[in-house]
C-alpha cells in the first residue's frame, strides 16, 4: 500500500491517490513506474502527508519488493520537486485500524475492525469518518472478490470506455 502521515502517525492507506492524477492529459509514465514485483503492479509506493488539512505527495519509491527501494524522481511529471500539493485528488483515503476481521487476497478488500475514511476535495480534507466494522455484517469472500474485480475493471478503462 501507499502510506500516509496523519496526525503524527505513519499508516498504510487502502487507496492510491496518485493514480487519479493520470489521464489522457497527464499520461501515466510507465517507463518511470516499472513493475518488478508482483506485490506492487503499479510500480511505485507513494508516501503522503496531511498538513494543515491539505494532502501532499512527499515521497515516491520504486515498487520493487526491495526493503531499500530507491526513490523515484517525479519532478518530470509535476514540473517541480516534492513535496507537492495533491490538488488533483478528490476522493477518499481508506485507512485500516485494529485487527483484520476478514482476509481477501486481492486489492484492498480485507476488512478490519475499524476504518478511517478521509475525504478530500481538490487536495483539501473536508471530512473524517470512522466506521466500526465489528457492528456490521461482513460481506462474503465471493461478494468482496467480485467487488474488487469490478473496481479493477473500472480502473483499467480508458477515457473512451474501452479496456486497456
Amino acid at each position: 500500500p501507499d502510506y500516509l502521515v496523519y496526525k503524527g502517525e505513519r499508516v498504510s492507506i487502502f487507496s492510491n491517490p496518485l493514480e487519479s492524477f493520470f489521464s489522457e492529459k497527464n499520461p501515466r509514465p510507465d517507463n518511470l513506474f516499472r513493475s518488478s514485483c508482483t506485490a506492487c503492479w503499479r510500480g511505485y509506493i507513494a508516501t503522503w502527508e496531511v498538513r494543515e488539512e491539505i494532502l501532499y505527495l512527499v515521497k515516491v519509491i520504486e515498487g520493487t519488493c526491495n526493503i531499500n527501494a530507491p526513490e523515484i524522481d517525479v519532478s518530470g511529471i509535476f514540473g517541480k520537486k516534492l513535496p507537492i500539493k495533491a490538488t488533483w485528488f478528490s476522493g477518499v483515503l481508506r485507512i485500516p485500524r485494529g485487527k483484520m476481521l476478514s482476509y481477501v487476497h486481492m486489492g484492498y478488500g480485507s476488512v478490519y475492525e475499524k476504518e478511517l475514511f478521509l475525504t478530500f476535495e481538490n487536495g483539501k480534507l473536508i471530512n473524517e469518518e470512522i466506521v466500526d466494522n465489528t457492528k456490521t455484517k461482513i460481506k462474503s469472500e465471493d461478494d468482496r472478490t467480485i467487488e474488487e474485480l469490478n473496481k479493477l475493471k473500472e480502473q483499467g478503462k480508458n477515457q473512451d470506455g474501452r479496456s486497456k
